[in-house]
């Protein structure tokens, strides 16, 4: 590899060639392509090394002062590097005396049953009233079940089994599909949102099952970051005590609670 060659190339040929072999590379792609983007502005001469790899996990724009999540952006680079050698034999393959190690687990806030019930109800102020719906029914399921964000956003219509009371959960981590049994509760909330998104919203068997209520986003997919924004709103309105390791209360966090709560009864039906 030419030192005048731009990165960005080699790792949409890398990223190619993991998909052809079946691997998902949507959350790869996005830092490698960042990755490509900083060292192909960087003006770097000669091969890839430590420094600039260790400089792009720390740049400001990545958001994060915690050297733990820089590791962890450092060992996504390991996989590409290793590929690169072939063309360049002394690109440096990163490891954790950088960093150090990124596999140690920082403790997540776990949610009290009170906590849960303020935020389904925070939610559920939202407006128009589908989008309060929408997100109190949202952050009940991942409450419930201990789904990730993604997976509940990526539910179609065919994908929730009202009668059987079954979820089907499609190529999530590690591409494996799943069905996750949801308790009568929860099946009985799910129930009412639909009815009450089917009164607003025209959907189909592989529409969304979460929707979008407002302007272009009408009826389509919610995204994750949309989600994200709507829960920080919430968790800064709700002023939580903070009982994790991490900076602030998370969404994903809604997944440890010792026990999976069931859904509280849907306000929404009766008001």
């Amino acid at each position: 590899m030419s030192t005048t060659t731009p990165l960005q190339p080699f790792v949409e040929q890398f990223l190619d060639e993991r998909r052809q072999l079946g691997f998902d590379t949507r959350t790869l792609g996005h830092a490698l392509r960042s990755f490509a983007h900083y060292v192909d502005g960087s003006g770097l001469v000669g091969p890839l090394g430590v420094d600039v790899m260790a400089s792009w996990a720390r740049c400001q724009k990545n958001g994060s002062d915690d050297p733990k999540t820089w590791a962890r952006r450092l060992r996504m680079l390991r996989p590409f590097t290793r590929w690169l050698r072939q063309f360049e034999p002394r690109t440096v393959i990163p490891d954790d005396t950088v960093f150090g190690s990124a596999d140690a687990r920082l403790a997540p806030h776990i949610y009290t049953d009170r906590e849960i019930a303020d935020l389904l109800a925070a939610a559920h102020r939202l407006q128009p009233p589908l989008r309060g719906a929408t997100y109190e029914t949202l952050f009940g399921l991942l409450a419930a079940t201990g789904l990730r964000v993604s997976e509940a956003v990526h539910l179609c219509n065919s994908d929730v089994d009202l009668n059987c009371g079954l979820l089907t959960v499609r190529e999530t981590k590690f591409a494996k599909s799943r069905q996750v049994p949801v308790h009568p509760t929860t099946l009985e909330a799910l129930r009412r949102y639909r009815m009450r998104r089917d009164g607003e919203v025209m959907t189909g068997g592989e529409s969304p099952f979460f929707v979008g209520t407002r302007g272009r986003r009408r009826g389509c997919t919610l995204s994750t970051r949309q989600v994200d924004r709507v829960f920080q709103k919430l968790r800064e309105e709700l002023a939580w005590t903070n009982r994790g390791g991490h900076a602030t209360p998370r969404i994903h966090d809604l997944r440890h609670n010792p026990e999976s709560p069931i859904m509280p009864s849907d306000c929404s039906a009766t008001q």
